[in-house]
């Protein structure tokens, strides 16, 4: 008991324990989902929906201009050192880049159809890959409310919006399944869900705002500058660099393969890609968000603070993410035909690999905000890039010679290897020198 004393007092471990109940539960409602959509789509009709996500996700990243994770970054530091005016310049921002990730939506929004039509030669994927980028778009709103509530470590209520969001949605979305709506009425449930909850943060902002000196909208625009925003602007570029490489996993193979085989095989993959990712969603998702947020302020206080917070980060994060993992090989693959049914036992195989292979991004998940912190962001943007290239290269030269599925497998383990190169870089920067953010 007088080890777990001081854990149990440390505020970062108490928001952890908070952030993985309401990640459990997120996790759960994500399953019952994937069940749901599975049992009503069938093999087909959920492989369309595999094909729609697959496309919005590729071309979606398109419109990631990073505001969000930098927006995280930047206004946590200036929080914790109390500098208002540097709060209001990180949401003018925000605020102007939203805007112009909200014109890029639209602008897919509209052309998806016909893109969609020249890809695969169907344009009701693009008609349904509207609704998506506009659910995006409505979701602006809440992103920024989310953001202001981990900056001020309000963990609890993020998580109770957040598990509420979630619950919205999928409820929308199983009514309208059962009345026949298909993949369009789980798309809609997502525009619901996004503009419901951006409303309700209109409405809960004025009040944190006064409670923890948040700056107001005007505050905003009247401090900002040129040199500043393009400052984060140019920082939030190499960061959505970072991201959308990052976030392209899995998307872009499925994307790839989705060229390649039927809709059906793309169906069964991507579900095996959800519930290999299950295991680092109960711990990978929650740790990767309190670093963004808890390694600025470490940096504040110092280089010897941020030292001994990476290393105790990484040490915890590994265990938890290893024994997580394990769990999860040995409980999924049994119980996947029997739940989603037998059409879909062929997805226990590619499970195992990529569950497998999901490990090593425990090192991206703890030192990439490191490299933020040392404006080193490009490092991981430049890994991530060539892990995908040199993956996809692979996977469509292999593709001729083996089965998709086994080339697949190779391209996804030399991606794993090349983008877990970010951790040893990491370590050298944070012994060369202290923070300059």
């Amino acid at each position: 008991m007088s080890f777990f004393r001081p854990l149990l007092r440390s505020a970062f471990v108490r928001d952890i324990a908070t952030m993985q109940v309401g990640r459990m539960v997120l996790i759960g409602c994500s399953f019952l989902s994937s069940i749901i959509y599975a049992r009503f789509l069938g093999l087909g009709g959920y492989g369309h929906y595999a094909v729609v996500l697959a496309f919005t996700g590729v071309f979606g990243l398109l419109t990631n201009l990073g505001q969000q994770a930098t927006t995280l970054t930047f206004f946590a530091e200036a929080y914790g050192r109390k500098d208002r005016t540097a709060l209001a310049q990180i949401l003018q921002y925000y605020i102007v880049l939203s805007a112009c990730t909200a014109g890029l939506l639209l602008l897919f929004a509209v052309l998806a159809p016909l893109v969609t039509d020249r890809i695969y030669g169907n344009p009701e994927i693009g008609h349904l890959a509207r609704i998506v980028f506009l659910s995006s778009i409505c979701e602006l709103i809440f992103i920024y409310y989310s953001i202001a509530l981990q900056t001020v470590r309000k963990i609890r209520l993020l998580t109770l919006l957040e598990n509420a969001k979630t619950v919205l949605q999928v409820g929308l979305a199983t009514l309208f399944l059962v009345r026949g709506f298909g993949v369009a009425g789980i798309l809609w449930s997502w525009i619901i869900a996004s503009a419901s909850f951006s409303a309700l943060s209109c409405f809960l902002y004025p009040s944190l705002r006064a409670e923890y000196n948040l700056p107001h909208m005007y505050e905003a625009l009247r401090e900002g500058n040129a040199s500043t925003l393009w400052k984060h602007t140019k920082d939030g570029l190499w960061i959505a660099a970072d991201k959308s490489l990052g976030n392209l996993y899995p998307n872009i193979f499925l994307f790839a393969l989705s060229t390649q085989v039927q809709e059906s095989v793309v169906g069964s993959l991507r579900l095996a890609f959800k519930l290999g990712g299950l295991p680092a969603s109960f711990g990978l998702a929650s740790v990767g968000r309190l670093a963004s947020s808890v390694l600025p302020t470490f940096a504040g206080k110092g280089h010897t603070a941020l030292r001994t917070g990476l290393r105790k980060l990484t040490t915890h994060t590994l265990a938890m993410h290893g024994l997580i993992t394990l769990c999860g090989l040995l409980i999924i693959p049994p119980l996947l035909p029997v739940v989603y049914g037998k059409s879909f036992g062929i997805a226990v195989y590619p499970f195992l690999v990529i569950a497998v292979l999901n490990v090593l991004l425990a090192f991206h998940a703890v030192t990439t905000p490191i490299l933020r912190i040392y404006s080193k962001i490009s490092v991981a943007a430049v890994l991530n890039a060539v892990g995908t290239v040199v993956a996809l290269g692979l996977f469509f030269g292999l593709e001729t010679v083996l089965k998709p599925t086994f080339a697949l497998y190779i391209a996804l383990l030399v991606y794993h290897g090349i983008i877990a190169l970010v951790f040893p870089t990491a370590l050298k920067l944070i012994h060369r020198a202290p923070p300059t953010a």
